[in-house]
Order: structure tokens, then C-alpha cells, then sequence
């Protein structure tokens, strides 16, 4: 038998075994949290705010996990209710991953311009903690402190 023809036997069973062998369903597996997942909610986070969305900025969150969620996104409301303009920077100190839970601690600071024009710019600073659950599909943000941030 020729050597073409033992690899073409082989090939054909390989492929054969493959095609019958289950795909693995990875929908349910948790990543492991990075700094990268780290960057990419808070850049959500960013786009909202300095887009004025709300709908996008309370989208990141897990409202079924978050303790007093209805009380925050309230607060939200108000908070984009309050101001017109927003221009947010932030950088990531400290990335984790604690069980099924992602962690991250981040330096924000952002400027507000009054939506009453009347009232000074505002400037906020705070080191923030967030923890982060995984939905399926992404990183959702499951609590978030201080909250004081957005008053």
C-alpha cells in the first residue's frame, strides 16, 4: 500500500471520529477576570457617560445581583438628569479575580458641565471598587462603591 493511500485512510478516520465527537459547550464557562475585561467595562462605562446614556451606562450593570439596584439606577436618572456634558478618565490600579467573582479598583476622574448652566463645572475624583460577575456573555458590574460618586 502506498503511503498516499495509508494517509488518506488515516485522514478519513480522523476526520470520521471528530465528526462524531461532541463540540464542547463552553456557553456556561467562566473566563478568568484580566485587566483587559477590566478595560472593557469601564470603557463601556466611559462611552456612556460622555455619550449621555444612561440606558448604555446602566446596561453594564447586573441589576439582579446588585444590592439596592432600583435605589441606583434612581440615582443614575438623577445624575444625567442633573448634568449635560461629561468627560471621564480613568486608570486601573489593581485587577483580581476572587472565586466566581472579577474584581478591580480604578482611579476615576471626571468633569461635569450643569445641565442648568447656571451652576459651576464639577470635578470628581475617587478611587473606585467594582466586582464583576459573569452573565454568560460578558462582565457585568454587581456593585460598585462609593456610589457617592454619582450624586
Amino acid at each position: 500500500m502506498s503511503a498516499a493511500v495509508v494517509l488518506a485512510i488515516l485522514l478519513g478516520a480522523s476526520f470520521a471520529l471528530s465528526a462524531q465527537t461532541p463540540a464542547k459547550d463552553t456557553t456556561n464557562e467562566r473566563p478568568s477576570f484580566a485587566a483587559a475585561d477590566a478595560v472593557r467595562v469601564l470603557d463601556q462605562l466611559r462611552q456612556a457617560i460622555e455619550s449621555d446614556s444612561q440606558s448604555r451606562f446602566l446596561k453594564v450593570f447586573d441589576g439582579r445581583r446588585m444590592p439596592g439596584y432600583p435605589a441606583f439606577r434612581d440615582q443614575i436618572v438623577e445624575f444625567f438628569g442633573k448634568y449635560e456634558s461629561f468627560r471621564v478618565q480613568y486608570h486601573v490600579t489593581q485587577t483580581a479575580m476572587d472565586g466566581e467573582f472579577g474584581a478591580l479598583v480604578t482611579d476615576i476622574a471626571f468633569d461635569a458641565t450643569p445641565a442648568d448652566r447656571t451652576s459651576p463645572n464639577v470635578r470628581r475624583n475617587a478611587s473606585v471598587r467594582l466586582v464583576l460577575t459573569w452573565d454568560g456573555k460578558s462582565w457585568k458590574i454587581s456593585d460598585l462603591a462609593p456610589r457617592s460618586l454619582f450624586r
